[in-house]
């Protein structure tokens, strides 16, 4: 008997049982939100849709945390369903949620750090990380280096700008004077207003980079990581692993990822590395924030809704951003 298969096997109806008993909970749980939500049905459709849309973000941060405290199920779901997406039905419409986790990026407001005069300044060890991204994406020191130290003149709280950086002094003197916003970046739309930041630039920069002030810190999921990640991890790393080496060990990950830190750093390739304890803590096998997108149609109302959820060590949830449109 081939007891390793049916180990496997095993494994395997046991998440999809899982995956069936949480599908169930969701139904529940928005029947539940749905029916509260429909008490105020004397408001007006667009007041509705725009409850229905929040209820959805309740039960999108309910299955966020559940993924990250279940690395055997966010596995499987990575492999046969890497957007979560969901309808249901409601009374006189429909709502569908997707859920995606938006980990594995660089988080731009961990540029900077609050020091001990809660004042934020440059972040040299994201500073340098930053750089190398920006060299991997196929743009030059100098150039690198200059848009690096601008956007943390943008975000740090003094006024003198860093080598071939930016302050207010420069936006002043612009047709259409502004000054730097001197604390941490709130979206990456801003980053139209920095200097250096053209739009073929914010969009070459959107599959990589990120907004997190909940956190400050860039943190990825290594059991989520792609291969198209590999620009990202080796900016992290720092040169003293190739981007090739980064793509065998992604290729090489266990079916199930790894269940604990430890086995991603004893990869053959990883392991004789001297790799600092700061930049070991940006590397996880959980998922740090989820992006979750909700349309509601409710009668002659829609709401399309985008929400960036955080998942905290603790078990926890945040909403960190939400945008909603009509």
């Amino acid at each position: 008997m081939n007891f390793r298969k049916n180990e496997d096997g095993a494994a395997l109806l046991s998440v999809l049982l899982l995956v069936s008993v949480m599908s169930a909970a969701m139904v529940a749980t928005f029947e539940v939100l749905s029916h509260f939500t429909y008490i105020s049905g004397t408001q007006s459709q667009s007041y509705q849709a725009r409850e229905y849309a929040l209820a959805a973000e309740i039960v999108g941060g309910e299955q966020a945390l559940k993924l990250s405290q279940n690395q055997e199920l966010a596995a499987f779901l990575n492999m046969t369903h890497p957007d979560q997406k969901v309808s249901f039905q409601i009374e006189g419409g429909e709502v569908t949620g997707e859920l995606i986790e938006t980990s594995n990026c660089f988080n731009l407001s961990s540029l900077v750090q609050v020091n001990n005069g809660a004042s934020y300044e440059v972040n040299t060890n994201s500073y340098e990380q930053y750089i190398r991204l920006l060299n991997n994406l196929g743009i030059g020191a100098r150039l690198a280096t200059s848009l690096a130290a601008a956007l943390v003149d943008w975000q740090d709280s003094d006024e003198r700008p860093m080598s071939m950086g930016a302050e207010s002094f420069s936006y002043t003197q612009l047709d259409t004077p502004y000054r730097a916003s001197n604390q941490p970046i709130k979206e990456i739309e801003e980053l139209r207003l920095v200097q250096g930041y053209s739009e073929d630039l914010i969009e070459a920069l959107k599959p990589f980079a990120c907004i997190d002030v909940g956190t400050m810190e860039t943190v990825v999921n290594v059991n989520s990581t792609t291969i198209s990640h590999a620009p990202l991890l080796h900016a992290l790393l720092g040169p003293s692993v190739s981007q090739q080496n980064i793509v065998s060990v992604i290729e090489g990950r266990p079916a199930n990822g790894f269940d604990n830190i430890a086995r991603f750093w004893n990869n053959n390739l990883l392991a004789n590395l001297e790799i600092g304890s700061d930049i070991r803590r940006q590397f996880s096998i959980k998922p740090q924030r989820y992006k979750l997108v909700v349309d509601v149609r409710y009668g002659d109302s829609r709401v399309h809704q985008e929400s960036l959820i955080g998942v905290s060590r603790d078990a926890t949830y945040t909403i960190i951003s939400r945008k909603i449109g009509i």
